[in-house]
């Protein structure tokens, strides 16, 4: 008899619990929090082409590419032109490193085998705000990294991944700001 009462008791409390937390849930859907995103006035965005600093032909151009893709969808603008934009996204690439990261010893003559490159590109960025004339967001030294195996792969799929993640960066640090 003891048991099954000790069982109600622990019953009612885990269904009162559960009633709680779906009244604070209720609750809490009246009420939401400011930020995360742009500025109201800010719904279009112009993508400018990059200065290219480096050595490396191109890289401005894939950057660019890969950004008017995904950008403006993942910050919940549209692409527009440079006359109609509300925000202007501008950079410059600033530095691209192609470096071996892994090795083994090789066989006869004392070679050595490079198992892995990475590839580092540096970029600065602002993100102007054309109705207010202000910078919202501003890095400098952001670096993308990817790895290929020069076995079996090229140089451009370091490239791709180095884009991607310099993209979320951007991503990133331009929601940060709202």
């Amino acid at each position: 008899m003891k048991s099954s009462r000790i069982r109600r008791i622990s019953g009612r409390r885990a269904a009162d619990a559960l009633l709680a937390v779906a009244l604070f849930g209720l609750v809490a859907c009246n009420y939401g929090f400011e930020g995360g995103g742009f500025p109201p006035h800010i719904r279009t965005i112009y993508i400018e082409t990059f200065e290219n600093q480096t050595a490396q032909f191109d890289i401005e151009q894939r950057l660019v590419t890969r950004l008017l893709e995904e950008l403006p969808a993942q910050l919940g603008v549209r692409p527009a032109g440079r006359e109609a934009a509300d925000a202007i996204l501008r950079g410059r690439v600033v530095r691209y490193d192609d470096v071996a990261q892994n090795y083994r010893p090789g066989g006869a003559g004392g070679t050595t085998d490079v198992l892995s490159h990475e590839v580092q590109i540096g970029v600065a960025v602002q993100l102007v705000d054309i109705r207010d004339n202000v910078i919202r967001w501003e890095a400098n030294g952001l670096t993308g990294r990817g790895n290929y195996r020069p076995d079996s792969q090229t140089d451009l799929v370091g490239q791709l991944q180095a884009i991607e993640n310099i993209i979320e960066q951007i991503i990133d640090g331009a929601q940060s700001q709202w």
